[in-house]
């Protein structure tokens, strides 16, 4: 009568399956069940990977187990027997890559004779826990050079996954940079609003100078309803409000393009310090936006000067057109004008 069996790996001798004395295992572990003969569907020869000179997979996880051979073993022969004799029972261990997107970590190192198996597996590694168990029941020893190399792989393998998701990240901060500035300068309109406040104060300040050509009007009614109003609420609302109201957009418009430069250079910084070349185009968006920038400060601030100007003869006219007992009826003291951007 056959007893229940927990499948031993044997490498390096020829057998490499053992069965031995066991007991129930826990509901949901992980065994190789020593089977009549092993699935005929594993491949002779061994997939090759990085770490191992073969490495097999346990089908639809992640466990595997990577094999080195430093003497006179064929490790792709190794790899097809463990497969083989893994494989008996229900779980498939194959040489087929099983592509998984996290690190697989080392689980145990084993060494018997010139053969190594390095084991992995992710979270609660039951699966390569299974398989450390069957060795160490087999005779096999831990190696702890080993263990110690395949730990130092995987730090390895984090510290390259971090570095390679840095320079992702980089490059693609340093492209939506690029691609901001660029579309900022593309829409670059040189003070537009504030130009075009100007145009207007520059016209109603041509009707007040029309409508005071009246003079006082019958009970000062020119100079106090007609031209002080022109000044006080037409002209004065020209620039202390409208213009006033586009000013600060301006400012915040260059201050935001400032931004923009300053975020695509420390971008350009970033991928120089890590060794990558900075995106075409970079510099040329950098030079065209400083130069927007001081000709919008420069245009704004121009125009701020006229429309302080055109705010101050409005007031004047006003001011200066009662006479006799229509004196003093003007708007009096001028508001305070507008101030620079910077």
């Amino acid at each position: 009568m056959r007893t229940p069996v927990a499948a031993v790996v044997m490498l390096g001798s020829g057998a490499l399956l053992a069965a031995c004395g066991s007991s129930h295992t826990s509901a949901g572990a992980p065994v190789a069940r020593s089977l009549s003969s092993p699935p005929s569907t594993t491949s002779s020869t061994a997939g090759s990977a990085a770490g191992g000179d073969c490495t097999i997979y346990l089908y639809g996880h992640a466990a595997r187990a990577e094999v080195r051979s430093s003497g006179t073993a064929d490790p792709a022969d190794e790899c097809h027997s463990l497969s083989s004799a893994l494989s008996r029972g229900g779980d498939f261990w194959t040489t087929q890559a099983v592509a998984v997107q996290e690190l697989v970590p080392e689980v145990c190192a084993m060494r018997k004779s010139d053969v190594v198996v390095v084991v992995r597996d992710t979270n609660a590694q039951i699966y390569g826990q299974s398989v450390c168990s069957a060795l160490l029941q087999s005779g096999w020893a831990e190696d702890a050079q080993a263990a110690q190399a395949a730990q130092q792989q995987d730090q390895q393998t984090v510290q390259a996954s971090a570095q390679a998701g840095a320079r992702a990240a980089n490059q693609s901060t340093a492209e939506d940079a690029l691609t901001s500035l660029q579309d900022s300068n593309s829409a670059f309109d040189n003070a537009k609003a504030v130009r075009g406040d100007l145009t207007t104060a520059e016209k109603d300040l041509a009707q007040l100078r029309k409508d005071a050509k009246g003079g006082n009007g019958e009970d000062c009614y020119n100079v106090e309803s007609v031209v002080g109003y022109d000044a006080e609420s037409v002209v004065g609302y020209d620039v202390t409000s409208s213009a006033a109201y586009d000013v600060e957009q301006e400012q915040e418009a260059i201050d935001g393009l400032r931004s923009q430069i300053t975020v695509l250079k420390d971008a350009q910084a970033a991928l120089t310090a890590d060794g990558q070349p900075t995106l075409p185009g970079a510099s040329a968006a950098i030079a065209t936006a400083e130069a927007h920038v001081t000709t919008a400060i420069t245009t704004t601030n121009k125009a701020i000067d006229d429309l302080n100007a055109i705010l101050k003869t409005a007031y004047g006219i006003a001011n200066a057109l009662g006479t006799g007992d229509c004196a003093d009826s003007g708007p009096g003291e001028v508001p305070q004008g507008l101030s620079h951007i910077s």
